[in-house]
Parts: C-alpha cells; structure tokens; sequence
C-alpha cells in the first residue's frame, strides 16, 4: 500500500510536503536559537546572582566582622550562652568584670544571687584593683533557648548617687542650721530683753521677780526647743530596745498624757478602740507614745475652740490603724506634699519637726503615716504591723 503511495504521490504532492518539512524545520530552527538566547540570558542572570550573593555574603562576613569586634570592645560585658547553659562567648568587658568565667565552659547567672543585694547590685571583687565592683545584669532570652546576658558597672553612677546623697545632707544640715537659728532667735531675744529690764534700778522686787520667771520662762522654751532638735538628730538617743508593747497600753498611756491638755484647752477627746485585748506591736514603747503623743498634739494645736479630737483604733488581720481625726480647717492642698518634711511649719513658733519625728519612728516600724480629709475633718492614720506571735 506504501509502495502505491509513493508511486502514486504527484510532484504537487512532494513539493507541498517538502515545503511544509522545510517550514516546520525553520520554525524548530528558530525555537532552537530562541532557546539558546533565553538560555545565554539566564546563564547571565545566574552569573549576576552570584556575583551579587557572593558580595552579599562578604559584605555580611565584613559586618560580622565589625559586630564582632564592636561587641568585644564594648564597655558592656555580653555572655552569650546556649540552652544548657554552655558559654557560646565572651567578649573583652565581661572577662574583666567576672574573671572567674575565664577558661570555663558553662555558667549561670544563678551563681551571682548569693553577691547579689536587696536592689538587685551585683558585688564582685576586682582582683586586679583590689576594689568592689558593683554590677547589674540583664538577660535576653532568643527564640532558639539562647541567652545574652548584658553586664554594665554601675559603680561610677553608684559614687555619684553617694555624692548627691552627701550633697542633699548637707544641704539638709544647712537647712537644719538655718531653721535652728531662726527657731533660737525670738525666745532668745525675748529672754535677753527681760534680763535688760532686769538692770533698771527702779524696778520692785514684784516686778524683777516677773521679768525672772518670764526670762526662766523662756529660757525652758529654749531647753525645749533644743531637746526636740536633739531628739529628731539622734535618733534613739535613749538607747531604748525593741519590745512587745500591748495595746491596751499604749491607749491608756495616750489617754493618760493627752487627756488633761484637751481638758485644759476646752477641747472633747474621745477614744474609740476596737478588739484590743490581744493585739501586741514590736517597737520601742516610749518612743512610740511620744510620736503618738506629738500626732495628737498637732491636732490640738489646729483644733477650734470648743473643737473635737478622736483617736480611732482598728484591729485588722495583720496590722492596726490609728486614725487621728480632729474637726480644724485643715492643710492647703498646695502645702500637703511638704507637711512631713522636717523643719517645714506654717505656725510661728513651730519647729517643724513633730510630724517629721512621728513619721520616722513609724517607718522604722514598718508602717505608714498618711494625711487626708474626710468630710469637714482632718484625719492621720498610721498603719503599724502587728507583732507576730511568739
């Protein structure tokens, strides 16, 4: 049948076939060098990403190499370490801030807790000073379990905090002089002007024994003044120890002492204390009335006449709450703030210092003294632990 075919084919026939294998030939011809371009272009864009990734990948090598050598030179010492805490690094500061991790291989931070204080300082011995090194450590968890931890020496900014804290004590001892001074000055001059008058020949003895107990008068004034600046410098100068104080006690005692000064100013005391019997409180009992007392007096001396002052008491589960409420105008907002700074007052001959006294002897105690207005009444609360049972 192919034979009759091929016999058969006209040269019509061959010359379109051999015209269509010549056309398709081409088109594969063109497709080929077609291919051929696109694959030169491709060749050459993979040349291009190379040549771009290799620069890439030494440009990275080259900022490693300076991340690198920044971290090692920073003043921060860096740890870095792996998820079983194995040292992956160290640069330069954190060899010279903890020596002892030289030549190791593992390390935990948990091993400066014991050198660690209550803020949290660091405290290391410098064996090459022979100094204290005080640091704080920060740790930075990564995703992979890693962790960096940064250490920074905080010793320059720890002298200069002592700096300013000695500055600020000077500048409170000048204060203290200067309030001193002015708070000396009137009795004194007062007293040395009776004594003056002492020297006119013409006075009557009634009259020179006036001046003599006006001029003792204020010469107590001075004693007074002078104990109360004694008793806020030296602090427990009495040497008084810490004690279990009951506070039925310690109401009687204010009752007893405060008592018969609202009686003799007209003004109504009452106490209101509630469950009492066991409470008991670590303190220094004499010291604690006496700031107790001075709470008290303050309010008498802002008292109106005819006025009212209550001492509240509260039992709670862990601490008790004295509430000193008298019915005076109160403190300017203004002047809030500053009322338990020493030597401030708004009264002429005040010292300053009977709120600033109850307010360290309730710190030390662990409490809080607090000032607010309630109602038409001026209220104290100072909040003290409860002693724990023995």
């Amino acid at each position: 049948m192919s034979n009759n075919l091929s016999t058969n084919a006209t040269p019509e026939t061959l010359a379109a076939t051999f015209a269509h294998f010549n056309a398709v030939t081409d088109e594969l011809i063109k497709a080929y060098q077609q291919l051929e371009i696109k694959v030169e272009e491709l060749n050459n864009q993979l040349t291009q990403a190379n040549d771009e990734l290799l620069q890439k990948s030494q440009a990275n090598a080259q900022l490693a190499q300076r991340l690198a050598t920044l971290v090692n030179e920073l003043p921060a010492g860096v740890i870095e370490t792996d998820k079983q805490r194995q040292i992956i690094s160290l640069n330069n500061a954190a060899r010279m801030m903890l020596p002892g991790l030289q030549g190791r291989t593992h390390w935990s931070e948990a091993e400066l807790l014991p050198q660690t204080d209550a803020d949290g300082v660091i405290h290391v011995d410098d064996p090459q000073s022979g100094r204290m090194r005080y640091l704080t450590l920060q740790a930075c968890p990564l995703d992979d379990l890693s962790t960096i931890f940064l250490l920074h020496d905080v010793g320059t900014l720890r002298h200069l905090h002592e700096q300013l804290a000695q500055q600020h004590k000077l500048a409170s001892m000048g204060q203290m002089a200067a309030s001193l001074a002015h708070q000396l000055r009137t009795p004194l001059a007062t007293a040395l002007l009776y004594a003056k008058n002492l020297e006119r020949p013409t006075l009557s003895a009634e009259e020179r024994l006036k001046f003599s107990r006006k001029i003792v008068d204020r010469l107590q004034a001075l004693e007074g003044l002078t104990q109360e600046m004694l008793g806020f410098v030296r602090h427990n100068a009495s040497g008084e120890q810490l004690a279990r104080y009951s506070l039925p006690e310690l109401v009687h005692e204010l009752e007893q002492s405060f008592a018969p000064q609202c009686d003799g100013a007209g003004i109504h005391f009452q106490v209101h204390a509630v469950a009492m019997e066991q409470a008991l409180l670590t303190c220094r009992p004499k010291e604690l009335a006496a700031a107790m007392i001075g709470l008290l007096e303050n309010a008498l001396q802002h008292a109106p006449a005819n006025g009212k002052i209550t001492l509240e008491v509260l039992n709670g589960k862990d601490c008790l709450t004295f509430r000193v409420r008298d019915n005076g105008p109160g403190i300017p907002t203004e002047l809030v703030p500053r009322i338990f700074e020493p030597f401030f007052t708004t009264r002429a001959n005040g010292t300053g210092l009977g709120l600033a006294i109850t307010k360290r002897v309730v710190d030390a105690l662990g409490g809080e003294l607090g000032y607010h207005r309630e109602d038409d009444f001026t209220v104290f609360s100072v909040v003290l632990p409860l002693s724990s049972e023995p």
